[in-house]
């Protein structure tokens, strides 16, 4: 139980400090600087060059705010078994995520930094690269509407 609470913990910093960088100017608008900032759901995967079979008995989101990154898996009672967030940056088509912390189980794929090419193309992110232990991953996410 204690890595989810330290989880949900760092989810709530997280977006505070999100929320926080938004406030403080009520009139921008975070989306048209950052098409990433949202909420993103992992809809196919590949890893290692294998196409992977997500499991229709979970969900995996991804919520962007302007400095920050979480992502987190969640089955259908709302327990989360996977997540891992940090800080990041976006530039032109590359996306640089700092893992700083994760869930015992997953932390290790995601802690340091990983680069990655991206592209938004209306609601879809396509992420492609490296992990840091050398894991090849192609991901597609759907921004989930407000």
């Amino acid at each position: 139980m204690y890595p989810f609470r330290l989880f949900t913990l760092a989810l709530i910093v997280t977006t505070v400090i999100g929320t926080q960088a938004v406030a403080d100017d009520s009139k921008a608008d975070p989306r048209a600087e950052n098409k990433l900032v949202g909420t993103w759901k992992l809809v196919s995967a590949s890893y290692g060059g294998k196409q992977s079979t997500l499991p229709e008995d979970a969900t995996t989101l991804k919520h962007i705010t302007p400095t920050h990154y979480t992502w987190l898996t969640y089955d259908m009672e709302g327990t989360v078994t996977r997540g891992a967030g940090g800080t990041y940056t976006f530039e032109a088509d590359e996306f640089t995520q700092m893992g700083i912390y994760g869930l015992a189980a997953t932390v290790a794929l995601v802690k340091g930094k990983n680069t990655y090419k991206c592209k938004v193309e209306g609601n879809k992110w396509y992420h492609t690269g490296k992990l840091a232990n050398g894991l090849t991953i192609e991901e597609v996410w759907k921004r989930i509407e407000e």
